[in-house]
């Protein structure tokens, strides 16, 4: 997700790039390849007027939510005989007990079981599964003509990966690759969860957890606790300055992550039926120069999709 969410970023400046180039009189040859040397086919897009309106950023950051502490683990400590067993043995967070208290119902306990049941295949790989992983663009306001702006879009999703195209990975039980594709979910501070709900069906607990909204993530985020491919500043500022050099000026990009939602369904012994997450990406440039143009106002939106099945315990 990281790096097409990077290459959506790339491609909305190349575009507001070549509209402002066009009212240039000295003709210009430039040629566009994404980080890997690869051509960007950019030659679907109709070159028009290159008139930007205004399109004001809504201030996404989220209004803050008071906090609330996590409670002391509910899992009461194993009894050791004395001498028999000594405590560093066995760390306490190293596979934690399914819940037997029966169905969550608070947003601490969902949480809670939620975590228990991620950390027993995340620590311990104690399922084989299915996972897929895809991208879907959204509208993109690049120039604020609708042809235009359809032909980016269009140029922007064949660099994305689509469910169509998306490989299944296979994940087997007790390996490393069980361990390394499982999204783990490690949050302590519970007041970044906007809410977390668990209803019953098929005699089975569906989860329901969203996260709070985080503007552009920088390193020590609260969603790196709950997915390994969220897009930090650091990894734009990395791509601009190292491969992007043209650009410059590029502080006023906003990458907006919009209550990244969890969906499980879990037996009430804590084994995972199915896994979906999804991360709603609102991109923003409110103001970036590269070469002689000065970008202003760019958006777009990309909606990231991660499903995991068939878990066999």
């Amino acid at each position: 997700m990281k790096k097409n969410i990077l290459r959506v970023i790339s491609l909305m400046l190349v575009a507001g790039m070549l509209l402002a180039f066009c009212s240039c009189t000295q003709e210009i040859l430039v040629r566009f390849v994404d980080k890997d040397g690869n051509d960007l086919d950019l030659s679907g897009i109709a070159i028009g007027s290159n008139s930007v309106p205004a399109n004001n950023t809504a201030d996404t950051t989220p209004a803050a939510t008071p906090a609330t502490q996590a409670p002391a683990a509910e899992t009461p400590a194993a009894e050791t005989p004395a001498a028999e067993t000594p405590a560093a043995e066995t760390p306490a967070a190293e596979t934690p007990a399914a819940s037997s208290t029966g169905k969550p119902s608070t947003k601490d306990e969902v949480l809670d079981f939620y975590k228990n049941a991620a950390a027993r295949i995340k620590n311990n790989a104690e399922a084989s599964y299915h996972k897929k992983e895809y991208q879907v663009v959204g509208a993109l306001n690049i120039t604020g003509i609708g042809m235009v702006d359809s032909a980016i879009e269009k140029a922007v999703a064949g660099y994305v990966t689509t469910e169509e195209s998306a490989e299944d990975q296979f994940s087997e039980k007790g390996s490393d690759d069980a361990k390394n594709r499982f999204p783990g979910f490690t949050l302590t501070d519970y007041s970044k969860v906007a809410s977390a709900e668990c209803t019953e069906a098929n005699g089975n607990y569906k989860i329901t957890i969203i996260m709070q909204d985080e503007d552009t993530p920088k390193a020590g985020t609260f969603l790196k606790e709950v997915t390994d491919s969220v897009l930090l500043w650091e990894d734009i500022e990395k791509e601009v300055t190292t491969n992007v050099k043209i650009v410059s000026d590029f502080n006023d990009v906003h990458v907006v992550y919009k209550g990244y939602k969890i969906e499980a369904e879990i037996t009430p012994d804590g084994k995972f039926v199915t896994l979906d997450q999804t991360a709603h990406v609102d991109i923003a440039i409110g103001s970036a120069k590269i070469l002689i143009a000065t970008l202003k106002n760019k958006s777009g939106t990309l909606d990231n999709y991660m499903k995991l099945w068939d878990f066999q315990y």
